[in-house]
């Protein structure tokens, strides 16, 4: 069972650059919700019709009336990046040419390629999801909403158990704890965001879930751009494990 992800996937190509991966998803995604509050907050704060909360549109409303076409390119661009950081942040755990990790523990592996799947999945719903809007298609668009944040949640659960040895192990790749720790804080972040907008929306708070919504779909942008720090090759030095001192159990 060893090499399980290894053996899959080859370094067919340059490890160097799969950091470009978390960094589109992360720019496509800001710049599309920026694109349109933007363009809502310019019009005057309009209230479209079918639109749920009275206060603060959700980005679907917003969507599904006015720029169309830029959310199904960012969502396409999101969602195709996505699925590459994925795929990068966990193959650089196993390269070779990276961190190294080939003979990991077997259900890291096996946990790797459910976060892919789960990848995969918040992908193509994430991209349909925008051509079948709330105006057009509200049933559709709903369940395909679930089946976008079901994948983005279990892709980033999974993601962050794989690389949870690196935050609490007794050794860690130089420069690497930083990064897997922020990123954990935007998963738990994320979370209780989610929790927060789920719950208030139907105790009929909504003007605060909206805000909460806008705020959840900024810190995926954020979340998906910290993979970087996972992906971004040292130059100068392989990557390497710090040493760990020993001491001695009797002075």
């Amino acid at each position: 069972m060893a090499r399980i992800w290894y053996r899959t996937f080859r370094d067919f190509f340059s490890v160097r650059r799969l950091w470009l991966f978390p960094l589109a998803a992360g720019g496509a995604w800001f710049l599309t919700l920026t694109i349109l509050m933007i363009r809502w907050l310019a019009v005057g704060r309009p209230r479209y019709p079918g639109q749920a909360n009275p206060y603060v549109p959700f980005i679907s409303d917003i969507a599904a009336q006015t720029f169309k076409p830029v959310f199904v390119v960012g969502c396409a661009a999101t969602g195709l990046a996505f699925f590459g950081t994925v795929f990068a942040v966990h193959h650089v755990r196993y390269s070779p040419r990276f961190y190294g990790l080939a003979d990991d523990a077997p259900w890291r592996q096996s946990t790797s390629l459910v976060a892919l799947v789960a990848g995969l999945a918040a992908a193509v719903s994430l991209v349909f999801l925008s051509i079948f809007d709330t105006d057009d298609a509200h049933v559709r668009h709903r369940h395909l909403l679930m089946g976008t944040f079901g994948g983005l949640f279990v892709s980033a659960v999974t993601t962050t158990a794989v690389w949870w040895d690196q935050i609490w192990g007794p050794t860690v790749f130089a420069g690497l704890r930083k990064w897997c720790l922020f990123n954990t804080f935007l998963v738990l972040c994320q979370f209780g965001c989610g929790v927060a907008f789920v719950t208030l929306m139907y105790d009929g708070y909504y003007r605060a879930s909206g805000i909460l919504e806008w705020c959840l779909t900024y810190l995926g942008s954020f979340w998906l751009m910290s993979f970087v720090g996972f992906t971004m090759f040292r130059e100068g030095y392989e990557p390497r494990i710090e040493e760990v001192e020993r001491q001695p159990l009797l002075g």
